[in-house]
């Protein structure tokens, strides 16, 4: 049996033992390129805002008329539980402080809804009620938004963050 053993592997040609080898050299550098292969940038869309998130934020609000100045304004803090249903649709808990010892919503049962949009990009922009506006950037693959409020009629200037619950 010994004999015959030793016959096999003479018999391969050596050209065929020199493919085989650069075949498997091809083989393992191909795994290790996919091993270690840089990852794909994400696209997003609306799925990609799906479930609760804690929302903070702070700026000001205008507190009366006149040409714009820091006086004018107060300041505006809120705090909110913001749900996304991942096809367009948002809904919102949440408490308002206007620096003053007014609180709005202070039991949790100020209900904001809305719309937003999701580019492929990861930026976007909630809608809601009064024409009050977020644009924001999705962050940390869809479990951090960044945002600013825009009211173009209204004159807040507000920023702030969600984290998904």
């Amino acid at each position: 049996m010994k004999n015959q053993n030793m016959m096999f592997t003479r018999s391969v040609p050596k050209k065929s033992k020199a493919r085989l080898f650069r075949s498997v050299l091809a083989l393992g550098m191909v795994a290790l390129m996919m091993h270690i292969s840089l990852p794909r940038a994400q696209a997003y869309d609306l799925s990609s805002l799906n479930g609760s998130y804690a929302d903070s934020f702070s700026g000001f609000f205008p507190v009366n008329s006149g040409s714009p100045s820091i006086s004018h304004y107060g300041p505006e803090y809120a705090a909110g539980l913001w749900t996304f249903d991942g096809a367009g649709g948002v809904t919102a808990l949440a408490v308002f402080n206007f620096g003053d010892g007014v609180i709005f919503g202070d039991s949790w049962d100020l209900n904001l809804t809305g719309t937003y949009t999701v580019n492929a990009n990861g930026t976007g922009t909630i809608t809601f009620t009064g024409n009050h506006r977020r644009h924001f950037v999705i962050g940390a693959g869809g479990n951090e938004l960044k945002y600013i409020g825009t009211d173009p009629t209204g004159g807040i200037v507000v920023g702030g963050s969600m984290v998904k619950q």
